[in-house]
């Protein structure tokens, strides 16, 4: 048994299609994404017997002792496939596990959302914390009067949900991004080159579901879910304020919860909120949210823990 390292290139077809198929944040295509920011893609496998028996893909950052990997960024959860169901998952994750420890990156995090890994080789675990609401149930709706009543005020106004074009939408989607991060006090968290790969992969996998609300010709508001087996994850919110009395955010969360539950989905995944953020939080709760923790395992060499 060999652990290596692959780079895209390097993944067989027939084992990136494996990933595709099973997970859309642990896919090739979808870690590529992080290119447009400086990451590198890679895929971490178990060799045994000539092939390939498990994989867990993530992303890169930095060089030489600075650099970090992540399966994946920013609350995403990238999880390992088996693609030898002969073999034990357990051993296979943990020979993983060992093949990252010995990379010798100043930072390792590995998000293990479905609880599969174990610590050894000095990691060391650590839990986070989403918010989960069950979609499932006959005939769901958020349980919170207000918002049930914010809705309706959308459906009065008219407020109108497109799937994102962007042949149609990415200059306006753009302005809004950059003004909702103006309003929070911070610069753009990725680039348009990012969102214009976004955009590209969207057009080829129906598990990115981008939705934007206009008004007169102005982007009122834009959602991007992403969906993993049996959730929907709310990634990314962006809001004008002054197209509060659409309740844009209320109509697009509600609409996009009861499209995926049609479908099969389970769980809308409302993220993790800020320490800080209690307002947010307590707002994710009014949809019917439960705390759901989950571990995750990070190692550092005396370098990462300095910087």
């Amino acid at each position: 048994m060999a652990i290596i390292k692959l780079k895209p290139a390097e993944v067989p077809p027939e084992t990136a299609a494996r990933l595709r198929e099973a997970t859309f944040l642990g896919s090739i295509q979808f870690a590529s994404l992080w290119e447009s920011i400086g990451g590198q893609p890679v895929c971490w496998a178990v060799e045994a017997g000539g092939g390939l028996q498990a994989a867990l893909a993530g992303v890169e950052f930095g060089s030489g002792r600075f650099m970090r990997f992540q399966s994946m960024p920013d609350g995403l959860y990238s999880r390992a496939i088996i693609l030898d169901r002969t073999v034990d998952i357990q051993d296979s994750a943990k020979a993983l596990l060992k093949g990252i420890a010995r990379a010798g990156y100043a930072k390792a995090y590995v998000n293990d959302y479905y609880g599969l890994f174990h610590p050894a080789d000095d990691w060391q675990a650590f839990e986070e914390c989403t918010i989960l609401v069950d979609v499932a149930v006959p005939e769901w709706q958020p349980p919170d009067k207000k918002i049930r009543s914010e809705i309706r005020r959308a459906e009065r106004e008219g407020t109108k949900l497109q799937t994102f074009d962007a042949s149609r939408h990415l200059d306006s989607f753009l302005r809004l991004m950059q003004r909702t991060e103006k309003r929070h006090g911070r610069g753009p968290k990725y680039p348009a080159l990012f969102f214009r790969a976004l955009a590209d992969l969207a057009e080829r996998d129906s598990r990115v579901r981008w939705v934007i609300v206009e008004h007169e010709g102005e982007a009122a508001a834009s959602h991007i879910y992403f969906i993993e087996g049996g959730l929907l994850l709310n990634w990314q919110v962006y809001f004008d304020k002054k197209f509060s009395f659409l309740k844009p955010n209320q109509f697009i969360t509600s609409t996009v919860a009861i499209e995926a539950a049609s479908q099969g989905i389970r769980y809308l995944n409302l993220g993790a909120s800020p320490v800080e953020a209690d307002s947010l939080r307590a707002y994710k709760m009014k949809w019917g949210g439960k705390d759901h923790a989950y571990r995750c395992l990070q190692k550092k060499t005396w370098l990462g823990r300095i910087f």
